[in-house]
């Protein structure tokens, strides 16, 4: 696979673990890491109030009910709600001055740095993100944003660093995987983005169609073709590729199957395998009519008619009978000495 197609893939998955730019901060994972600390039962009714608002995203309502209230975290959360609000300037300086009471400074820190992330400002990021890992070094939420920053910086090593202290406090997160995956991508890291497939995000077309195209660059045919789900398969990108893996993986029977499920337009053809290195391009497909064919070109021109057997394939023009587990280098052979 050439380094381009991977550029493709990392802008995908730039945008999916950290959106390139800008952080929906009221995105649910923030929402949980902010809102897990409500979780503690009050006796002060108007900070109960004011938690069942705040979960309601009715944040008028949840500031008014925590001014009533006696508990010190109140003032906290009317900072998140002004923010939620984008009343970004009275946010900035209700966190501040939930640190200086040391009222969860943590996790005031770590909201004054996803703003200034999302003011374009990445120091003051960085600043808030250390200051808020130096009171809490196990802080998962800032440990995997402090590594997100450092990719936006192209810095992967340290980014890397900091994806698995995250990785360490919880190694069950997609997420978290999700970005070392990245990381690998972006270092072409691709034995070892391969050894945590298992881990990923299995739902994400980005991810999926990424880790079959590393099965293909790293010789795991079979295994990539099998990654994609059933629904996945509906997708033409991904069910292209499955079948150029079923086919390159010696099973060319299931790559016809999923051929021969598709709705094959007069003119067009449904892939099953193809090569476009110079010298040696080849397509094998299955055309409108359901007939297999091969052309020893990028996009077919001169076909040659082709047929399956329980053997493998016989190729017009080639005297023997191909195996199925041959196929990919056979052709690309027979089409370099046309």
């Amino acid at each position: 696979m050439k380094k381009t197609t991977i550029i493709f893939v990392l802008i995908a998955f730039c945008a999916l673990i950290f959106g390139c730019g800008s952080v929906d901060k009221k995105g649910n994972d923030e929402k949980e890491a902010n809102l897990k600390l409500l979780e503690e039962e009050s006796k002060d009714a108007a900070f109960n109030e004011g938690q069942d608002f705040l979960k309601k995203n009715e944040f008028e309502k949840a500031i008014e009910s925590f001014k009533k209230s006696s508990v010190k975290d109140a003032e906290f959360y009317i900072a998140y709600a002004l923010d939620a609000m984008k009343r970004t300037d009275e946010a900035k300086k209700a966190f501040e001055t939930c640190i200086e009471k040391g009222i969860q400074p943590v996790e005031s820190l770590y909201n004054l740095a996803i703003m200034s992330f999302d003011s374009g400002n990445i120091p003051l990021s960085k600043t808030y993100a250390e200051k808020a890992l130096k009171l809490d070094p196990k802080h998962l939420a800032t440990l995997f944003f402090y590594g997100n920053l450092f990719f936006v910086e192209q810095n992967v090593n340290e980014a890397l660093k900091y994806y698995k202290e995250a990785e360490k406090i919880n190694p069950e997160s997609r997420e978290i995987q999700n970005a070392i995956f990245l990381v690998y991508l972006q270092g072409e890291q691709f034995e070892n983005a391969w050894k945590i497939r298992e881990k990923l995000d299995k739902e994400s077309p980005e991810i999926v169609f990424a880790v079959m195209q590393i099965a293909e660059m790293t010789g795991n045919f079979l295994d990539g073709a099998n990654f994609a789900t059933k629904e996945l398969l509906a997708e033409s990108r991904i069910r292209n590729l499955a079948k150029i893996l079923f086919t390159k993986g010696g099973d060319l029977i299931k790559a016809l199957e999923l051929a021969e499920a598709e709705k094959i337009e007069e003119g067009k053809y449904a892939l099953l395998d193809r090569s476009t290195t110079p010298g040696s391009a080849y397509v094998l497909a299955l055309d409108s009519e359901r007939n297999i064919f091969v052309s020893c070109e990028t996009n077919p021109g001169n076909l040659i008619p082709t047929e399956v057997s329980e053997q493998g394939i016989k190729v017009e023009g080639i005297d023997q009978i191909i195996p199925f587990k041959e196929v990919s280098a056979k052709l690309a052979d027979f089409c370099s000495k046309k």
